[in-house]
């Protein structure tokens, strides 16, 4: 079973759990590679994983196949996709025989998922993410489209915390992940888990779309341009960040707070989602009106 989290305790720790053996390729330490062989962190993993009926889990990172495995004793149909080709020879030759398994070469950051999962088909999303691109992955299944209904997917753990942040410690990456989807934090990962073992860390979380967004899509540009301008001096007291970094006056960021009923003296990272579309609404209420 999938330990739970909860908003006032930090989810408990794996720290030693039965490994299975890792056949196949090495890590390349130059590609900051660490594979997970931890049969029982894998079990968790797959439990996670909800598909819809007739769905696809598109793996992200397959590896050396570990996770790829688990999904298909599981019974799911997965799409592994793997960037490196001595990876992708090892899965073909390990793996390709399953009828329910389709191995495509591809870098998750460019991918487009519409090539590979049939557009009648719903998808969900898991794997343990390279550090290095998580976010950027990420950010990519987030903005793109199709979308997929949910992603369970393992990241450092200072990036799965501000993930799944609240406000008044929330980060502009954090507003990128939550404007689209509901993030929870499920369980660590101790880094014996690993081959070769990460200097940090793991935590898998899970991400369930909303639909549609809490931005219109159609003000998406707009929001994002006020948040991260505001953003560059998090710890700034509101109206001295919104009237240095947006070109505003000081007189017109401060009518800007009170139309949007914000108090001045906060900080942009204590601004819930909502708020911050509130005050992209006084400012352009204001403009019309100027």
């Amino acid at each position: 079973m999938v330990p739970a989290s909860t908003e006032r305790s930090v989810p408990p720790t794996i720290e030693s759990m039965p490994r299975t053996h890792l056949p196949g390729p090495r890590p390349r330490k130059a590609l900051g590679q660490h594979f997970l062989r931890d049969s029982g962190v894998l079990a968790d993993i797959v439990a996670a994983v909800r598909v819809p009926p007739g769905g696809i889990v598109v793996e992200i990172g397959a590896g050396t196949g570990q996770l790829t495995a688990t999904l298909l004793d599981a019974g799911h149909t997965v799409v592994a996709l793997e960037v490196e080709s001595r990876m992708i020879a090892h899965l073909s030759s390990r793996l390709g025989r399953n009828p329910a398994l389709q191995v495509v070469q591809a870098d998750a950051r460019l991918a487009d998922v519409s090539e590979f999962v049939p557009r009648e088909r719903p998808f969900v999303v898991a794997g343990n993410l390279p550090y290095f691109a998580a976010s950027p992955i990420i950010r990519h299944l987030l903005e793109g489209y199709p979308k997929p209904k949910e992603m369970v997917v393992m990241v450092q753990r200072e990036v799965a915390r501000e993930m799944t942040a609240k406000p008044g410690h929330a980060s502009l990456f954090t507003i990128s992940v939550q404007v689209y989807a509901e993030a929870e934090l499920l369980f660590d990962v101790h880094p014996t888990a690993f081959d070769p073992p990460p200097a940090v860390f793991s935590s898998v979380v899970r991400l369930v779309l909303r639909d549609p967004p809490l931005v219109p899509l159609e003000r998406i540009d707009s929001f994002f341009t006020l948040v991260s301008k505001t953003f560059r001096n998090p710890r700034k007291q509101i109206h001295n960040a919104l009237a240095r970094e947006t070109g505003l006056t000081a007189e017109f960021a401060d009518a800007v707070l009170r139309l949007a009923c914000i108090d001045p003296t906060r900080r942009a990272e204590t601004l819930g989602i909502a708020e911050w579309v509130g005050l992209l609404d006084a400012s352009e209420e204001l403009r019309e009106r100027a």
